[in-house]
């Protein structure tokens, strides 16, 4: 399953090159914002295995340290409170109260060298943390919100900018578009996988798998998904550790 690293960093400069640092790491979702307010949203919205925080986050306010206060907060959380956190900054030495304290990962002084926090990520992405999977899955329809069970929910499939919920008990939801990406991230769960451009299975549903002619066949009389060719690979060796 994809990990997902939320980058915290208000210089545009300094975003671009964290990113860049952890381009060619396979299987690697980032998410990005240059202040602390759309961090926590993130966070409590999606499932983060790794955040990428700089303490300073507004150069205007003197004295800011609010990507620490962030980082303080996060740690309250149930599901993140081991979670691994690197920490960049241009101050001199808060080392002591972030790593007695908050428990980060590790700690990178501005500049530093791009194959030690390359190797620092994907040492952190390693670490399993226990992630609070969702119950729901809602989605806004002419100011209305709706939810479904995920559980109740067996496949996933965007047709024409309009994404098809197939439901256990045979009823398809109709539901405004969204992308792959933002549906699996949403979802936050371990047992939906993309089997095609187009479609997102959940594992509890499939019956077996033709990898040969490239076909997923369901329980409960659906329908039989194509498995796409590019994602054939993935899409198998995920199944395998579901």
């Amino acid at each position: 399953m994809d990990k997902q690293v939320l980058v915290v960093e208000d210089q545009y400069a300094s975003m671009e090159k964290i990113c860049r640092q952890m381009e060619g790491l396979d299987d690697l979702i980032i998410l990005r914002t240059p202040n602390s307010e759309t961090a926590y949203r993130y966070a409590m919205e999606y499932g983060i295995d790794l955040f990428v925080v700089d303490i300073i986050l507004n150069t205007k306010a003197f004295g800011d340290i609010s990507g620490l206060k962030f980082i303080e907060s996060i740690r309250t959380i149930e599901q993140y409170k081991f979670t691994p956190i690197i920490i960049t900054t241009s101050l001199e030495d808060p080392k002591f109260h972030a790593y007695a304290h908050l428990h980060c990962f590790r700690y990178f002084e501005k500049p530093y060298d791009k194959e030690e926090f390359r190797e620092a990520v994907k040492l952190a992405l390693e670490y399993k943390a226990i992630k609070k999977a969702k119950d729901f899955y809602s989605y806004k329809d002419d100011g209305i919100i709706y939810s479904v069970k995920i559980k109740n929910i067996v496949y996933f499939q965007t047709v024409q900018r309009v994404t098809h919920i197939y439901c256990k008990n045979g009823k398809v939801l109709h539901a405004p578009y969204k992308s792959n990406k933002n549906i699996l991230l949403e979802i936050n769960s371990e047992k939906f996988l993309r089997c095609s451009n187009n479609t997102i299975v959940n594992v509890e549903f499939i019956d077996s798998i033709d990898s040969t002619n490239r076909y997923i066949m369901l329980k409960n009389d659906f329908e039989a998904l194509e498995l796409g060719p590019k994602i054939k690979k993935k899409f198998l060796r995920d199944f395998s550790e579901c």
